[in-house]
């Protein structure tokens, strides 16, 4: 037991614990009241901040209702703040699906239904495209890569091209890309947002034809299915060729088990076949002149002989070529035979001619003859020397109209509707008239002029081979030397025809030179004139084998007839000219469709005042500084004739704009002139400087003098 320190009384300890027991108590007491306190504070201090806060949102609320008010019945969440630091929104493109059709060289027509089948054959034809908007030049080149793979190979450039209004087989129209190529936006705009197919169309290559095997990358997505016979699986337009060349069928098996059971066999060893292994593999070409098909190896040695080979023999060929080749086609009218021929140009090959637009006459004749690469059967594609115009018909039918008009200056004469060949043996010793007949045919088949000039007695033994004597008369006679020597014969006396002794003598006359005998004398002139020409004319013949179009002559030579002799008058005039523009005018009612009008007019007058001055100065108006409705037309569209084909004749029009804002496309100027697409047929006027007709005439003439060539794309 303890006891207390001394010198301090026992009960003192006790009461020294229970003092600090008491002050513990209070101090804990203390604390907890403390701790309750401002526990109770920061309550109410939260409380009061969310009252301010609540007062603060109400406030900004009031003022800025589109902002702050939380509207919860529209499923949104309030706005915690306006601002934000992520990185900014990029807009997303909306895509656009549209069909494209890929052609296997530069054409002007749609292809046709067996044409589409083989195009899918072989890899090119109609696929389903889906790009963005703001897709560029390249990327767009990269897809049509992707879904075309021949077109990695693809030299020479390519352009779109949309399909014109109708049915059937229609022409293309090109469509131009922009500054920088074409682009999503372009195609979505051109399409009808995916409505319109786009023909892709190689502008200077040609994609081959020939059917691709069934694992060709271009078939994968394809859609396959298993031959009946072979049990191998294809692709559809695979399978369609396939068909038809396997030649397991079950029959045929099941027909050979049968023979085999009910037939002995003797040996299994096939009789030699005794045959030329070479031309057995080899296929066919038909001769470009009697159009006869012989193997590669005999066809040079029966092309050197064909031209030469006997009238009989050249007449039989021709029966035969009649007989097979326009069997079953129904020809009534001229615009059969012109179609007939027109379906006969290989536009799967093209025949180049690259001149200039010095002599085009003489330097056209010589690279006719040239050109040994095609023949004249495919499809004429021209080319001036330093012009940037790529030929999709409009150069080709200029040429086509500068050649006709100059074939029939330079090798025809005579008065203006009775034309015969010129006699010239330096020029048939060169094949000259055989190029002529040749590009006479080319004109006739691919859109060119009609060669409406020759006499009907020249006509005549076109078709036939033969001279008819009995239907010659003095306006037979094209020569001028021969023809003022018949003049002299007529007005001769007994002492003046001796002085023609000379000349008689040499037509061939033999009998007695008088009075008594002029009109023996004149018939001698006549035949002289017209039986030199036949070397002439038969090499015309050969040049119009071309597309078997001298059989069609021979076989309607009164339906042919039009197309060759003169008729009726076919010439461009001012009437025609106005019949065919198609003027793309402003609503009506409005200031600009008025000043539309006015240049109408203008261009009507200009026109008729051209042919007015035409027909008053004859053929002395002719010259490279004339106009005409038919030269202004050649300028406009590249032909100055009326349409032969039936397929041109339905869509030709002539398109006038009118660029009324000039300055923004060329900036501030103080004259302009029209700008002409040929290919394109359209001419677009300006309006901001044509302010009489005197105005438009001098600018008119001046943009037709310095503007033949073909500088715009």
């Amino acid at each position: 037991m303890a006891s207390a320190p001394p010198g301090q009384p026992a009960g003192s300890s006790t009461q020294k614990v229970d003092y600090n027991s008491t002050v513990a108590a209070a101090a804990q007491s203390l604390i907890n009241v403390l701790t309750q306190n401002l526990s109770h504070g920061q309550q109410e201090q939260g409380r009061r901040q969310e009252q301010s806060q609540s007062t603060v949102e109400q406030d900004m609320a009031r003022s800025f209702p589109g902002f702050f008010t939380k509207k919860s019945y529209l499923g949104k969440r309030k706005i915690q703040s306006l601002k934000t630091y992520g990185p900014a929104n990029t807009k997303t493109w909306k895509s656009f699906s549209f069909y494209s059709y890929l052609l296997n060289r530069n054409s002007e027509l749609t292809p046709t239904s067996s044409e589409e089948f083989e195009f899918a054959q072989a890899g090119l034809g109609k696929r389903h495209l889906t790009m963005l908007k703001d897709m560029n030049h390249d990327e767009i080149f990269e897809l049509l890569q992707i879904e075309y793979p021949k077109m990695k190979g693809l030299t020479g450039g390519w352009l779109l091209y949309k399909a014109t209004g109708g049915q059937g087989r229609r022409r293309l129209i090109m469509i131009p890309p922009d500054s920088n190529g074409y682009t999503g936006s372009l195609i979505r705009s051109v399409t009808g947002a995916g409505k319109s197919i786009l023909y892709i169309v190689p502008l200077q290559h040609e994609f081959d034809l020939t059917p691709l095997p069934p694992d060709a990358i271009e078939f994968q997505r394809m859609p396959k299915a298993q031959c009946q016979t072979c049990k191998v699986s294809f692709p559809l337009q695979i399978l369609a060729l396939h068909v038809q060349e396997c030649t397991e069928s079950p029959s045929s098996a099941e027909d050979a088990e049968t023979c085999s059971s009910e037939v002995q066999i003797v040996s299994v060893t096939a009789p030699p076949v005794f045959c030329d292994p070479e031309t057995a593999v080899e296929e066919k070409v038909p001769c470009p002149i009697c159009f006869i098909e012989f193997t590669p190896q005999f066809l040079e040695v029966h092309a050197s002989s064909c031209g030469e080979r006997e009238k009989d023999d050249l007449m039989m060929a021709e029966r035969s070529d009649v007989s097979q080749d326009n069997e079953g086609e129904q020809i009534k009218s001229v615009d059969d035979i012109l179609d007939t021929i027109s379906r006969r140009v290989d536009h799967e090959k093209q025949f180049h001619i690259q001149i200039s637009r010095t002599n085009i006459l003489e330097r056209g004749l010589l690279q006719w003859q040239r050109q040994k690469k095609n023949l004249p059967t495919a499809a004429l594609k021209v080319t001036f020397f330093g012009e940037a115009g790529v030929d999709t018909g409009a150069l080709r039918k200029e040429f086509l109209t500068e050649m006709v008009a100059g074939i029939e200056d330079r090798f025809f004469e005579g008065t203006q509707n009775k034309k015969s060949p010129r006699y010239s043996l330096t020029d048939f010793d060169n094949g000259m008239y055989r190029t002529v007949g040749e590009i006479l045919a080319v004109s006739l088949a691919q859109g060119g002029p009609a060669p409406t000039f020759f006499s009907p007695w020249s006509y005549y033994y076109l078709c036939n081979g033969q001279i008819n004597p009995t239907t010659l008369n003095s306006d037979a006679v094209a020569d001028v030397h021969l023809r003022g020597l018949i003049d002299q014969v007529e007005k001769s006396t007994e002492h003046s025809i001796e002085d023609l002794s000379d000349e008689i003598l040499n037509c061939g006359y033999t009998g007695t030179i008088s009075i008594q005998n002029k009109e023996l004398i004149i018939r001698a002139v006549i035949l002289h004139a017209v039986l030199r020409l036949q070397p002439m004319l038969e090499q015309l013949r050969e040049g119009l084998q071309l597309y078997d179009l001298l059989s069609l002559l021979r076989q309607y030579p009164d339906i042919c007839q039009p197309l060759l002799v003169p008729g009726e008058d076919v010439k461009v005039s001012a009437e025609f000219v106005m019949a065919s523009i198609c003027p793309q005018l402003s609503d009506k009612g409005s200031t600009r469709h008025q000043i539309e009008l006015e240049l109408i007019n203008f261009l009507q007058d200009f026109l008729y005042e051209a042919e007015v001055e035409d027909q008053g100065h004859g053929e002395e108006k002719e010259g490279p500084h004339s106009i005409t409705p038919a030269r202004f037309l050649q300028w406009v569209t590249g032909q100055g004739h009326i349409p032969l084909l039936p397929s041109e004749k339905k869509d030709f029009a002539v398109t006038v704009k009118f660029n009324h804002d000039c300055n923004a496309d060329f900036g501030i100027h103080n004259i302009c002139y029209p700008v002409v697409s040929a290919c394109a047929k359209r001419i677009v006027l300006p309006v901001r400087h044509i302010k009489s007709y005197d105005q438009f005439k001098s600018i008119l003439l001046e943009a037709f003098y310095l503007g033949q060539e073909f500088n715009i794309v």
